[in-house]
């Protein structure tokens, strides 16, 4: 039955890559639906399609081999709007990370396990070309799927609202399992919305999307009653302000830093509630057991014995069975879990290869950003594109703390963003290129990059 819903499911992306062909409205439509999808999937009845699954029997980031309703409409989007290549040194580090993972299924004990894990990121792989390939040929596509997200953050905002007041949830967690998938979410929902905020030329119906998106993402991250997530979002967005401001200081963002002041006002002493209520609830004794730095501890012990990696997907699996976490001294009922940092993970998994291959592959996205949106500085375009790179960061930083940037929801949101990174830094590329020919005396600074 799975096989023939798959097969169903394949049949279907013929038409739809047909309708995206032929009607620029449903294009239209189509992504902000994509923007949204990550968001909602967890609450709606048909999203995916497990192929196989080993939910009762293995522990890891990925349980199964799975095909969902946004993959779907990436390889539909994929044949429809297909355009010259991207270049070697945006596809480069994400290929050879997609390297690492598959050589690590030659150090797994469960190969299949493994390559649940390989298959995964390939999925991602391919949403972020069509996405950047999509930016690339229509800037309008980016704000459509920000425009997504907005809606979607809005559902878990209003999921969120009622665990905290009518349910008694200490952390809510939206339509998602754990709090810190929703945290790690709401950074890239946040910062780009943000840094359009800032834009001086933004439209006064653009502004009221734009508030709704920071106030909402905000709004999230503080339900979360997550320290890393409360402090990170506040991080962002002073690294987006300040970024911003320097680039190009206007009267918007000064009068924005005003009315910044007067909304931590009332955001202080809320988030502080929260996190109160929660530490209330459940106090921390980080000084008897710390059980980051218990889980840190052994994934070096696995990395030191096995620098090549033991499998992608395989961290519990080595740690739990081979006696690391016992010997690390991780508590007996948290060895089903995953080490608290990405950074880490990746090296006990996929070897120091893997874990270098995995920072380029971050890193990539967030330079191209920062460089790029600093030579069309002051423009719509140079605004977004800073925000989706320096949405990046509190996510990035978070992973020193978390694993959950491997969690499917939040990969499809960060391969999205870096998609419309590399997206609009290509259009910008090629603008500033165009204006250079026609005017070769024109300040880059001062081009005008369409949006």
């Amino acid at each position: 039955m799975k096989f023939l819903a798959l097969l169903y499911a394949l049949i279907l992306a013929v038409p739809l890559c047909m309708m995206l062909r032929a009607s620029p409205a449903f294009t239209r439509l189509f992504w902000v639906v994509v923007g949204a999808l990550p968001f909602l999937a967890p609450g709606l009845p048909v999203f995916d399609i497990g192929l196989v699954s080993w939910a009762d029997t293995w522990v890891g980031y990925v349980y199964g081999l799975e095909v969902t309703v946004l993959d779907i409409a990436m390889l539909a989007a994929f044949f429809a709007f297909r355009g010259s290549p991207l270049p070697l040194w945006l596809k480069l580090p994400a290929l050879v990370f997609g390297l690492a993972l598959a050589l690590s299924m030659g150090q797994a004990d469960e190969p299949m396990a493994a390559f649940f894990g390989v298959w995964q990121y390939a999925r991602m792989v391919l949403l972020m070309i069509v996405v950047a390939h999509a930016c690339r040929a229509d800037q309008d596509v980016a704000p459509r799927i920000l425009l997504g997200m907005v809606v979607g953050i809005g559902v878990q905002l209003a999921v969120s609202l009622e665990q905290r007041l009518f349910l008694g949830f200490t952390q809510a967690r939206g339509l998602f399992v754990h709090q810190n998938t929703l945290g790690m979410i709401a950074h890239m929902v946040l910062v780009p919305h943000l840094a359009m905020l800032l834009h001086r030329g933004t439209s006064h119906s653009s502004t009221f999307r734009n508030l709704v998106g920071v106030g909402a993402a905000a709004s999230v991250a503080i339900l979360t009653a997550s320290r890393g997530t409360i402090g990170m979002a506040a991080a962002g967005m002073a690294l987006t302000y300040g970024a911003l401001a320097l680039s190009h200081l206007t009267l918007r963002k000064i009068a924005f830093a005003g009315s910044a002041a007067l909304v931590l006002v009332v955001a202080g002493p809320l988030a502080y509630s929260t996190l109160e209520n929660r530490f209330h609830a459940a106090p921390l004794r980080e000084d008897v057991y710390d059980e980051r730095a218990a889980f840190a501890a052994s994934a070096k012990a696995i990395v030191a014995d096995h620098p090549f990696g033991v499998g992608t997907n395989h961290y519990v699996h080595i740690a739990r069975d081979e006696g690391y976490s016992y010997r690390a001294g991780v508590a007996r009922g948290s060895r089903e879990s995953l080490v608290h940092n990405a950074f880490w993970l990746t090296a006990a998994e996929a070897g120091w290869f893997g874990m270098a291959a995995f920072i380029a592959m971050l890193a990539t996205p967030l330079v191209t950003a920062l460089v790029v949106g600093w030579r069309v500085r002051g423009t719509f375009g140079g605004h977004l594109i800073f925000g989706l790179g320096l949405s990046l960061v509190p996510v990035y930083l978070q992973s020193l703390y978390e694993w959950v940037i491997y969690a499917r929801e939040v990969q499809y949101v960060l391969f999205t963003t870096m998609g419309m990174t590399f997206g609009l830094a290509l259009a910008a590329q090629a603008h500033l290129r165009k204006t250079a020919a026609a005017a070769p005396h024109e300040a880059p600074g001062a081009a005008r990059v369409p949006a």
